[in-house]
C-alpha cells in the first residue's frame, strides 16, 4: 500500500540556467508562444484518461511557429458549413424518434456551450434530447443555478453525483499522484454519458466541441469522438487519479466505489451501436456566441466575480475546484487559463495579439484564492469522515496553502521555472517574446 509523502525537492536545479533543459511529463525542452494566437507548445493535446498512470503527456504540435489549432482554423475558413449542417440533419434523421423516446443524450453542466448545443437539436433540428451532467465536486451558486435554468429551458436532466466520500478521496490522491485534482471528475464526465446511453438505449450522444479546437491533432477533427477515449479492453488498462485498481482496492476501496469513473467495455461498446458525434465538426465552433445564445435563450448566470486566473465571467464556472485545476496546469506546463482563454478568442476573432498579450501578462498564473477554504476543506482527509485507514495513507491529511505550494514545487520542471531570491519564476515571460506589444 503506498503511503503519500511530501516528496523532496532538490531546489538547486531551478538556481541558475544549467538546467535549463531538464524537463518533466515529456514536454519539449524548446519553449515557443504560437505567433498567431500565444498557446504554447507545452500544451497537452487531448488523451485516453484512463490510461494515465503518470502525467507523461504529448504536446500540441508546431508548424514554422505556428499551432495545430491555428492551421485548422485557417482550413475551417473553407468549408462550406451549410452543407455540413445539411449532412448533420440527414445523420440526426437516422436516430430521430417516432414514438417520443429519447434519442440523443447531451452532456454537460449547463454551461453556455453544452446549452447552446441542446438548445439548437431541440428547437432547431427537432430532436428530443436528455441532457446528462455528472457533478462537479463543489458547485458554483451560479453553476448550480444554470443547471436549473438549462432544465427550466425545455430539457430533462439526469445528474450523476458520486459518492461524496469516493469523489473526495480521488481528487485528493490525484493531487497528490498527477497535481491534477480535477481527474476523476474528467473520468465521470467522459464516461457516464456512455454509460447512460447504453443503459437506457439512446442510440447516439452528441458532444460540444473536438478537441482539435483547442490543438490536439488535425486527425480527430472528425464528425465522431474517438472511441479510445470511451472504452477499455482490460481492467489492466485501467488507472484512476493515477492508481491502478488493485492499488485502490487495497485502499479498502470497491469496485462499485469505482464505477461512476469507469468507461464501457469495448465490447459492451461496440454491442450497444452508440454513435457520438461532435457539434462542431457540423457548425463553426465559438465559444463567445455560444455565450451570446444562451443569455438570449435563457436566464443563465454569469460569476459575479472575474474567475481567478484569466479575465472572463462566463467559461467553466460550474465548479470552485476548476480554479486550483488551472492553477495546477500552470504550475506543470507553464502556462495558465488565461492562456488558453485568448489563444481561442485570438483564432475566434475577438480579441487582438496585442490584447490578448496583455491579458496573459496581468492574469496567467494567479493563485485561486477565492474558494481557497473551500477546496481545501473538500481535499482534507481527517480520521472523523474517512477512518483511520485512509487518513494514515496522507503523511498530511490536511490540505492548506503551504501544503499546497510544497506539493507543486515537486510538480515543476525546471525547464519552465527558476528559483529567485523573491520566489518561482516562470522562465518564459509573454513581454520577453512579444516586446511589441508591451511598449507604451
Amino acid at each position: 500500500m503506498m503511503i503519500f509523502k511530501k516528496k523532496k525537492v532538490d531546489y538547486n536545479l531551478f538556481v541558475d540556467d544549467k538546467n535549463k533543459d531538464i524537463t518533466k511529463f515529456n514536454l519539449p525542452k524548446h519553449f515557443e508562444f504560437c505567433k498567431k494566437c500565444l498557446t504554447t507548445n507545452q500544451r497537452p493535446t487531448t488523451r485516453s484518461e484512463h490510461s494515465i498512470k503518470e502525467d507523461v503527456t504529448k504536446a500540441t504540435r508546431f508548424f514554422d511557429g505556428v499551432c495545430e489549432a491555428c492551421k485548422l482554423e485557417e482550413k475551417k475558413k473553407n468549408i462550406d458549413w451549410e452543407k455540413r449542417q445539411v449532412e448533420f440533419k440527414k445523420l440526426l434523421d437516422k436516430y430521430r424518434s417516432r414514438n417520443g423516446d429519447y434519442d440523443v443524450v447531451v452532456p454537460g453542466s449547463g454551461g453556455k456551450d453544452s446549452f447552446y448545443v441542446a438548445h439548437r437539436l431541440k428547437y432547431e433540428y427537432g430532436m428530443n434530447p436528455i441532457t446528462m451532467t455528472f457533478s462537479p465536486f463543489i458547485y458554483t451558486d451560479w453553476g448550480f443555478k444554470n443547471l436549473r435554468n438549462w432544465i427550466n429551458a425545455g430539457f430533462e436532466n439526469y445528474l450523476n453525483t458520486p459518492n461524496q466520500k469516493i469523489y473526495r478521496l480521488l481528487s485528493r490522491i490525484a493531487l497528490e499522484k498527477l497535481f491534477h485534482p480535477w481527474h476523476p471528475w474528467i473520468l465521470g464526465q467522459k464516461n457516464g454519458p456512455t454509460k447512460f446511453a447504453k443503459k437506457f438505449k439512446i442510440p447516439l450522444i452528441v458532444y460540444g466541441e473536438s478537441p482539435s479546437e483547442y490543438g490536439s491533432p488535425e486527425s480527430e477533427y472528425t464528425y465522431e469522438y474517438v472511441r479510445d477515449w470511451h472504452t477499455y479492453k482490460s481492467s489492466k488498462d485501467i488507472f484512476i487519479s493515477g492508481c491502478s485498481l488493485d492499488e485502490l482496492y487495497s485502499y479498502g476501496l470497491k469496485f462499485y466505489d469505482l464505477a461512476p469513473f469507469l468507461p464501457l467495455q469495448e465490447k459492451e461498446f461496440e454491442e450497444s451501436k452508440l454513435n457520438c458525434l461532435a457539434f462542431s465538426y457540423f457548425h463553426k465552433w465559438h465559444p463567445q456566441e455560444n455565450y451570446y445564445y444562451s443569455v438570449k435563450n435563457s436566464d443563465f448566470n454569469v460569476s459575479p466575480q472575474r474567475t481567478a486566473g484569466t479575465y472572463s465571467k462566463y467559461g467553466s464556472i460550474d465548479d470552485k475546484m476548476d480554479d486550483l485545476y488551472f492553477y495546477s496546469y500552470f504550475i506543470k506546463y507553464g502556462f495558465g487559463r488565461t492562456t488558453s482563454d485568448v489563444s481561442q478568442e485570438i483564432r475566434n476573432g475577438d480579441l487582438t495579439i496585442k490584447e490578448g498579450a496583455n491579458l496573459i501578462k496581468k492574469f496567467d498564473g494567479e493563485y485561486p484564492e477565492r474558494f481557497e477554504k473551500d477546496i481545501f476543506k473538500y481535499l482534507s482527509v481527517s480520521e472523523k469522515e474517512f477512518g483511520k485507514k485512509i487518513n494514515d495513507l496522507f503523511e498530511s491529511p490536511t490540505v492548506n496553502k503551504e501544503y499546497l505550494f510544497e506539493l507543486s514545487d515537486s510538480f515543476r520542471s525546471p525547464h519552465l521555472w527558476k528559483k529567485t531570491n523573491k520566489g518561482f519564476e516562470i522562465r518564459h515571460k509573454i513581454e520577453d517574446y512579444f516586446p511589441e506589444h508591451f511598449k507604451k
